[in-house]
């Protein structure tokens, strides 16, 4: 077992955040311990450990001489225990294969020798062709077009970096009557995602008036301390923008089922009970989607699957992000829901509308008692 000491992590320096230590060839260890999404979680935020995974394979390849590295082609994860916040991950790495265009990487993340997750990791050179198929069918989502600009849209910033946009269809199913002839399978759920860095020097985070309707339709108003894309930096190295979409791609996915079953936002409706404003999920809206589904059961994601769709980090093809500059569009469904089994597939475009990666994602939905009553079973 490793010997490491926890530091501090330095909210909001993404990079510094995320850092890992080479300890040698087939080890490191996180530069600090990761944090929870939340005070109340029970484990910290599962996009950090899926981030950091990620930055380790990728590290794993450079080159001695070069420093160059390998870019991520797919990544595929695997949730064994939740990770505490106390103490920094530490990373054992087994090299596959290797040769001048792909690397292979096996890594088993622990704390204190319990292992937390496991992950395949395959890698290739930077300008060579993706050794996936990208589903091409897949069009580009329409809230691009109907929301050119999602800083006027409701926005939260949680789990530290991440940060999240959503429209009014998004907040009221009612409002796209069309998805009640979906099955539920065929439903999409689309927001924009991104992800917030250091303050741009003299920025400060702009207090935002905001107002959502609670479950019974009652507007609240509000305000939020919130950094424009525009005034969050950049990352230093641009590797960090495949290890920053590894971070948001797990922040709002298998926790908003809700909203593709039609069911009211406060399970004390769909009840028949008296509304309880302190069981209305429209407040956890208000400051993470990532909380969303804790009225309505308890999910847990098992596993956790990205392929990367663009050529190289800096790419020339259309498919360039910045990270921590760019609203990204994500576009999903829940594709089966069975014994308490859900499984999410989704896409995230550039604001070239371009396609830059795919992501899949398996794990628990246990219902709470009286969940789904309401909902259309022709439709499940």
């Amino acid at each position: 077992m490793l010997s490491v000491t926890a530091g501090e992590n330095p909210r909001p320096d993404f990079e510094e955040s995320l850092r890992v230590v080479k300890i040698d060839d087939t080890h490191y260890v996180g530069a600090h311990s990761l944090r929870k999404p939340v005070a109340m979680a029970r484990g910290i935020y599962g996009g950090h450990m899926i981030a950091q995974s990620l930055l380790v394979a990728i590290e794993s390849t450079m080159s001695e001489t070069t420093g160059e590295v390998m870019i991520p082609d797919s990544y595929h994860s695997f949730f064994i225990n939740a990770g505490n916040n106390k103490t920094p991950m530490e990373y054992e790495v087994l090299k596959l294969y290797d040769d001048e265009n792909i690397a292979k990487r096996s890594i088993v993340v622990s704390q204190h020798g319990k292992n937390r997750l496991t992950c395949i990791v395959l890698l290739r050179k930077q300008g060579t062709k993706t050794l996936h198929k990208v589903e091409e069918s897949i069009p580009p989502p329409e809230i691009q077009v109907k929301h050119p600009d999602p800083d006027k849209l409701h926005q939260v910033q949680h789990t530290d970096f991440c940060r999240n946009a959503f429209d009014d269809d998004f907040v009221d199913y009612r409002r796209t009557p069309e998805e009640n002839k979906l099955h539920f399978s065929e439903r999409w759920v689309s927001l924009f995602t991104g992800l917030k860095n250091i303050p741009e020097p003299g920025t400060k985070y702009e207090k935002v008036k905001d107002a959502l309707p609670d479950a019974l339709g009652n507007v609240h108003n509000y305000e939020l301390n919130i950094l424009r894309p525009k005034n969050s930096q950049s990352m230093k190295n641009p590797i960090f923008n495949y290890v920053g979409l590894g971070e948001i791609s797990d922040s709002s996915f298998i926790t908003t089922m809700a909203r593709v079953l039609h069911i009211p936002w406060a399970p004390s409706i769909e009840r028949g009970q008296q509304y309880d404003p302190d069981r209305d999920a429209t407040y956890l809206m208000r400051s993470s989607l990532n909380a969303l589904h804790i009225l309505h059961y308890n999910a847990m994601s098992l596993d956790h699957h990205i392929y990367f769709h663009n050529t190289e980090y800096e790419p020339t093809d259309g498919t360039a992000f910045d990270i921590g500059k760019d609203w990204l569009a994500f576009t999903y469904q829940m594709k089966r829901y069975s014994n308490s089994r859900i499984l999410a597939r989704g896409y995230m475009f550039n604001e070239n509308r371009k396609c830059i990666a795919t992501v899949i994602q398996e794990g628990l939905a246990i219902l709470h008692h009286g969940v789904a009553t309401t909902a259309d079973k022709s439709r499940l």
